[in-house]
C-alpha cells in the first residue's frame, strides 16, 4: 500500500494526516479504502483472537467527509477498547463521549474550513449513527464533492421534476413532507417518500 501517510493524503485534508496517521499506529488499525457502497460510507469490526482492528472507508469521499467517516469509525473502536461489545448500544451515549473526544483535536481553522469546522461543532453536540442523518452537516460536506454531471439530490430537484435513482427507477417529485418528498415511480405509477438528502440523476 506504499507508505501511509503518502496513502492518507490522498484521501484525507492535509492537516489530519498526522492525526488520523498516530491513531493508526496507537490502535494497530488495518484500514481498508473501498470501492463506493450505496448503504454505508464506512464500518469498524471488531478483533477477533489474533487479528487487528478494521475500519473500512469508502474511496469516493471527499477528503472532509473521509475524514468525519473515519473518526466515526475510530470512535466505534475506542468504545470497545474501554468497554468491550456486550451492554453498550452502537450509537449510545458511550459512542457519542469517545466521537466527540476523538474528533475535538481537529475543531481548528488549521485543519477544516469554516462551514466544516462549524457544522461538525454542531453535530458532535449530539451525533448521530450516520453524518447522513445530520441534514446541516451533509449538505456541507456534499459542498465538497467533485462536481459529477446531473448529479443532485432529490430536495434540489423542481418540483414536478423527474429523477432516476441509482437502481434506476424514474421518479417524478409531487410535494415536500417535512425531510420527505412524495414522489411517483413513473413506471409503476406507485407513491413513495423519498428523503430529500438522497443522491440522484436528473432526467
Amino acid at each position: 500500500m506504499g507508505n501511509l501517510k503518502e496513502v492518507l493524503g490522498k484521501y484525507l485534508p492535509a492537516g489530519s494526516v498526522d492525526y488520523a496517521h498516530d491513531l493508526l499506529w496507537k490502535y494497530g488499525i488495518q484500514l481498508h479504502i473501498k470501492k463506493p457502497r450505496t448503504t454505508k460510507f464506512g464500518d469498524y469490526r471488531y478483533p477477533k483472537p489474533g487479528e487487528p482492528h478494521r475500519i473500512s472507508v469508502n474511496n469516493n469521499l471527499n477528503p472532509y467527509a473521509f475524514l468525519v467517516t473515519f473518526l466515526h469509525e475510530a470512535a466505534h473502536l475506542v468504545n470497545f477498547e474501554k468497554r468491550g461489545r456486550h451492554n453498550i448500544r452502537p450509537h449510545g451515549k458511550e459512542w457519542k463521549l469517545e466521537f466527540r473526544e476523538i474528533a475535538t483535536p481537529l475543531l481548528n481553522k488549521e485543519f477544516l474550513p469554516e462551514p466544516v469546522l462549524f457544522a461538525l461543532d454542531g453535530y458532535l453536540k449530539n451525533p448521530a449513527a450516520s453524518s447522513c442523518t445530520d441534514p446541516k452537516l451533509f449538505r456541507t460536506l456534499k459542498k465538497y464533492d467533485l462536481q459529477q454531471d446531473n448529479k443532485l439530490m432529490v430536495e434540489e430537484v423542481p418540483m414536478e421534476g423527474n429523477f432516476k435513482t441509482k437502481d434506476g427507477r424514474v421518479f417524478r417529485k409531487v410535494e415536500k413532507l417535512r425531510s420527505r418528498y412524495r414522489c411517483i415511480e413513473l413506471n409503476t405509477k406507485k407513491t413513495y417518500l423519498v428523503p430529500g438528502l438522497m443522491e440522484v440523476e436528473l432526467v
